[in-house]
């Protein structure tokens, strides 16, 4: 039995090279038998396994709508239609938000993020009709999905175009729960015809834009942002 002459591996008769580092092995004393079995297995290249889009979307829909059936199914044996809605109706919004990651390929976080918008607000939209409150949808939810749909897409923009590194953008995630904060408790107001009342708002609006005028100071002085990358690995 021969061995390496580089990394010193036992080679088997039918090595013409050794298996781990590639030299080329040579016994005159024992001449290459190509059909001699190999003694180390050969290895394949793994192949990635892929499964079409179609495929994925397939399952998403026999695991999401399926239940949905089910649910409207049984609620309609047992004398009409009601809670099913709810039931239905939200696994019809996950089936939506996890279809179109799957079938798009150019601009997905957006797509996605209007996906998410469209289903559920036309979810509320759903419960707000047979739960019969109307009003609240279109005075409250649908301006505040709109303002945090927007605020969502300004960040994501801003990040993706290099304006906000890691700490701002942590610094407008906070400003934005405070903006968002805000504009729910105005829209929610108007609603109920109070005017212009800000009563637990300011409470969460005071620590979120302490909190992210901090970290835009930290970013904008170097030796302090260093010393706080090395502190907390950020």
């Amino acid at each position: 039995m021969a061995y390496c002459v580089h990394c010193g591996v036992k080679l088997g008769e039918g090595e013409r090279r050794c298996p781990l580092c590639g030299t080329i092995a040579v016994d005159p004393a024992q001449p290459l038998d190509p059909n001699a079995p190999r003694a180390y297995p050969v290895r394949l290249p793994e192949q990635e396994l892929k499964k079409s889009k179609r495929y994925l979307l397939a399952w998403a829909a026999l695991l999401l709508l399926l239940p949905a059936g089910l649910c409207l199914l049984l609620d309609a044996l047992t004398g009409g239609v009601s809670w099913s809605i709810y039931a239905a109706g939200a696994l019809v919004l996950i089936f939506l938000s996890t279809a179109v990651p799957l079938l798009v390929t150019r601009h997905k976080t957006y797509w996605s993020l209007l996906t998410a918008f469209l289903s559920l607000s036309g979810y509320l939209f759903l419960v707000e009709r047979i739960s019969h409150s109307e009003g609240w949808f279109f005075l409250i939810v649908l301006p505040a999905l709109t303002l945090a749909a927007l605020q969502i897409a300004l960040i994501i923009f801003l990040y993706r175009r290099g304006t906000l590194n890691k700490l701002t953008l942590l610094a407008a995630a906070l400003a934005a729960v405070a903006v968002q904060c805000v504009g729910v408790e105005w829209l929610r107001s108007l609603a109920r015809g109070e005017g212009t009342r800000f009563l637990w708002s300011p409470y969460v609006l005071a620590p979120c834009v302490f909190l992210s005028l901090v970290l835009f100071f930290i970013n904008a002085n170097r030796p302090v942002r260093e010393e706080v990358r090395r502190r907390v690995h950020f």
